[in-house]
C-alpha cells in the first residue's frame, strides 16, 4: 500500500455533528447484547423450550431452516471458541454511514479495542483514540479503513485489524463493522423503546438528514429543530438517533455530558427491550426477526457456531457478565507515565492535530493490564 496523506473530507458542518462519541456509545455495549440475545436464542431452540409451531415461525423469519440451526448449534457445542490464553479479542469499528456526506471516503469514527474473558465473564474494551497516529503509513488510524478498500476490496476492515495488531501487539480474533444506521433499524425492528426523559430541550441546528454537506451552506436547508418533552415516551430509531445525537441545545443539555448521559438511558432501553424474553416466547416471528438482523450484518466475521462455542463457556456465568470501560493514558496527565502524546500540529504529522505513541512498551503493556488484569 502506498504512503499517502490522510485525507481529510470533513467539512466544518460534518464536524459539528460527529457521531464519534455515539459509536463509542454503539461499541461498548450493543455487541454484549447481541451475544447475550443470541445465546438465549440458540439455547432456547437446542434445549426445545419451543414447540414446533413456534420454531417454525422462527425458522421462517430468520431465514434459516430448522435442520440447519441444529446443525450449527451442534456444531457449536462440539468445537471449542477462538481465543488466546482465554481470551476472546474483538476490533470495533465504527463507520460513519450517514447520508450526506456527499464523495467523502469512509472513515471510522471509533476504533475499540474488546476482549472478552472466557473464565470470568468480564469484558473489557479500551477505545483507541481515532486521531492515533500510525508513524508507519503516516496517517491516522480512523483512515485505515479507506485505504483498506484498495488493498482489500471486499474486506477493507481487514488492513485496519493488522495495522492495530502491529501497533498494539495484540492477536485480534474478529473485527466487526458498524454503523449508526444500523441502529436505528435495530430499534424500529423492536417497535421502539420507551425511554423517561429526564430533561426536555429543542435544538435548532440538528443537521437534516439528505443533505449532501460537501455542497449545501444554506442553514435553513442544512438545519432543522428538534424537540423532545420530559417524561416517558417511545422513541422510534429515527427519534432515537436525534436524542443522542443532539448537541446544540441551550443549556447543560448540549454539552457531551449530558448527551453521554442520554446515549446511556437509550442503551439501556434496548438492552431492557431486547431482553424482554416473553416477547420471543409470544412473538418467534420476532425473535427470527432479531436473528436475520445479526445474520446479515455479522455471521461471516462471528459466526453462530463462535457465539455458541463462546456462550457454552460463559453460559453458567452469565450473571457474572459485566462491561468495564478504560481510556489509555496521556503525557497532559501524566508527563512520566502517560503513552500518548498530543504535540503541537507540525509537517511531521501533516499539520494534522494527532495523538503519537510516546513509549511503545509503556502503550502494549498499559493495553494489556486495561484488557486483561481487570
Amino acid at each position: 500500500m502506498k504512503k499517502e496523506t490522510t485525507p481529510d473530507p470533513k467539512t466544518e458542518t460534518d464536524k459539528k455533528y460527529s457521531s464519534n462519541l455515539f459509536a463509542l456509545f454503539i461499541k461498548t455495549n450493543l455487541l454484549a447484547i447481541f451475544f447475550t440475545l443470541v445465546l438465549f436464542l440458540v439455547t432456547a431452540l437446542a434445549a426445545g423450550a419451543w414447540g414446533y409451531t413456534k420454531l417454525n415461525k422462527f425458522s421462517q423469519a430468520a431465514g434459516i431452516s430448522i435442520s440447519e440451526l441444529r446443525t450449527k448449534i451442534e456444531e457449536g457445542l462440539r468445537q471449542e471458541p477462538i481465543q488466546t490464553n482465554n481470551h476472546k479479542n474483538i476490533l470495533l469499528l465504527g463507520v460513519d454511514s450517514l447520508s450526506g456526506r456527499g464523495d467523502a471516503p469512509p472513515l471510522t469514527d471509533t476504533i475499540m479495542l474488546m476482549s472478552v474473558d472466557l473464565e470470568t465473564g468480564k469484558i473489557n474494551t479500551l477505545p483507541l483514540p481515532r486521531d492515533l497516529w500510525s508513524q508507519e503509513y503516516k496517517t491516522k488510524i480512523n483512515a485505515l479503513y479507506f485505504y483498506g478498500l484498495e488493498k482489500y476490496p471486499d474486506q477493507p476492515e481487514k488492513f485496519t485489524k493488522e495495522t492495530i495488531e502491529e501497533m498494539t501487539d495484540l492477536e485480534i480474533h474478529h473485527t466487526l463493522v458498524l454503523s449508526l444506521d444500523k441502529l436505528e433499524e435495530l430499534i424500529d425492528l423492536l417497535g421502539g423503546i420507551s425511554v423517561n426523559v429526564p430533561v426536555g430541550f429543542t435544538d435548532e441546528e440538528f443537521p437534516r438528514p439528505g443533505v449532501d454537506v460537501a455542497v449545501e451552506r444554506d442553514p435553513k436547508i442544512l438545519y432543522q429543530t428538534i424537540s423532545f418533552e420530559e417524561g416517558e415516551q417511545t422513541l422510534s430509531g429515527e427519534k432515537a438517533l436525534q436524542y443522542i445525537r443532539s448537541r446544540h441545545s441551550d443549556g447543560d443539555e448540549g454539552t457531551d455530558i449530558s448527551r453521554g448521559d442520554r446515549q446511556q438511558l437509550v442503551i439501556k432501553a434496548i438492552f431492557n427491550k431486547l431482553m424482554n424474553i416473553k416477547q420471543y416466547v409470544k412473538n418467534p416471528e420476532l425473535a427470527g426477526k432479531i436473528y436475520r438482523f445479526y445474520d446479515d450484518d455479522f455471521s461471516s466475521v462471528f459466526p453462530l457456531e463462535e457465539i455458541i462455542s463462546t456462550g457454552k463457556n460463559l453460559v453458567n456465568k452469565r450473571d457474572q457478565i459485566t462491561i468495564k470501560g478504560h481510556q489509555l493514558s496521556t503525557t497532559k496527565e501524566d508527563p512520566k507515565t502517560g503513552v500518548l502524546d498530543n504535540p503541537r500540529p507540525s509537517y511531521l504529522y501533516q499539520n494534522q492535530w494527532v495523538y503519537v505513541i510516546n513509549d511503545q512498551d509503556l502503550f502494549e503493556q498499559e493495553i494489556k493490564n486495561s484488557l486483561f488484569n481487570n
